[in-house]
């Protein structure tokens, strides 16, 4: 078995499954180097050896590879510590591969990381609404406003602790973010839903 794939688990890794790990390890090694803004996806290819055909059939771009590296990464985050939110367990992870996710975050390159991680975020934060409405309601407007504009807090918060360099630890960070968000969400969902 070879070092790939004894990192990936042996034998029940299919090809596909190694290509993209391969041409996601080489994004990360090229990142320490290099800019993300600045790696081309033929320097993708040129450096870990396959074509750009093959890089093509796997991902649409680089910024495709950079949110399916943080989909597998973070497929497995789940609420460690039953406070009903993985986000302590997410920023734990951002922080510990900071230099990967610091250039993914504050890239500026189209459909990237932070657009992709907003659309995460909004389903889980709409379904938090739904969840806390129970079953009252409120104009699906109003909502979808609700949803967004806390959406924008959150992905805001975590990429503005991106381009800082995610300086302050994730716990720090997370003590101030989380039960403010939490307690903003539930005043304001109570605020809007309908009279019954």
């Amino acid at each position: 078995m070879g070092k790939k794939e004894a990192a990936e688990g042996g034998a029940n890794v299919t090809k596909p499954d190694l290509t993209k790990r391969l041409i996601a390890d080489t994004l990360k090694e090229l990142m320490q180097h290099t800019p993300l803004d600045k790696i081309s996806v033929q320097s993708i290819v040129e450096a870990c050896g396959i074509n750009r055909k093959t890089f093509y059939y796997h991902f649409r771009d680089k910024q495709a590879l950079v949110c399916w590296i943080f989909d597998t990464e973070c497929e497995g985050i789940t609420d460690l510590n039953n406070n009903n939110t993985a986000i302590d367990e997410l920023l734990e992870h951002l922080y510990q591969n900071k230099q990967f996710y610091v250039a993914a975050l504050t890239s500026d390159a189209q459909n990237n990381l932070r657009d992709h991680f907003f659309d995460i975020v909004y389903r889980d934060i709409r379904q938090k609404v739904l969840r806390m409405l129970g079953d009252q309601t409120m104009a699906d407007g109003k909502a979808t406003l609700i949803s967004r504009y806390f959406t924008h807090a959150i992905v805001g918060s975590i990429a503005q602790w991106a381009r800082d360099g995610m300086q302050s630890s994730p716990n720090e960070y997370n003590i101030d973010l989380h039960p403010l968000v939490e307690g903003c969400l539930e005043y304001t969902v109570q605020r809007y839903k309908e009279p019954q």
